[in-house]
């Protein structure tokens, strides 16, 4: 019962800094640049990118003639057009698979602790293995992000960061709240 309190709790605190982060702290625009004359972007997007999906500006088939050329010169661009029609700006259906996906994360974060098998005997050790898996888990993803897609450093430090500190929160919640494991003692 305790493995399941802990994964509700930690779902929910990672919820509440997900609201803070991305709402409150003024993070977001450190990573973003504002849109000039946003109606006219809007006009663009939809004449070039019909339907929904991921486009990479100018391709990504070398065979094409003119692609090297238009690759050398520029601009690149990967569009991610998630919405044809628009969309809430507060859309429920959006808050609602928020929630769920920190719910699994937090399911996998405690299973992730039950493998350690008590090797994290301690509160401290135990926050800080999620402090680093948290790391690692970030790193990975948005250093390959701009790394191998070019992604701007500044909106994958953004996320990076965010990402960090959520999953190292639901695991420092998950580890005061999960049972610590108990081995027979040898004789």
């Amino acid at each position: 019962m305790r493995w399941a309190l802990a994964v509700v709790v930690a779902s929910i605190a990672m919820y509440m800094w997900g609201f803070f982060y991305w709402t409150l702290s003024g993070m977001p625009e450190r990573g973003l640049h504002p849109v000039v004359e946003a109606s006219a972007a809007s006009e663009a997007l939809a004449e070039h990118f019909p339907e929904e999906g991921v486009y990479l500006v100018p391709g990504y088939d070398p065979t094409v003639e003119g692609f090297e050329e238009l690759h050398t010169t520029g601009p690149l661009a990967m569009v991610y057009l998630t919405s044809s029609d628009g969309a809430p700006v507060m859309d429920p259906g959006v808050m609602y698979a928020g929630f769920c996906h920190m719910l699994l994360a937090c399911i996998f974060l405690s299973m992730l602790l039950g493998l350690t098998f008590g090797a994290l005997p301690t509160l401290f050790y135990r926050i800080r293995f999620f402090i680093f898996v948290g790391f690692l888990c970030a790193f990975y993803v948005h250093a390959g992000e701009a790394v191998w897609w070019r992604s701007p450093w500044s909106w994958q430090l953004v996320t990076g960061l965010y990402d960090w500190t959520a999953l190292a929160i639901g695991g420092a919640v998950i580890s005061m709240i999960a049972p610590y494991p108990t081995y027979p003692k040898d004789e």
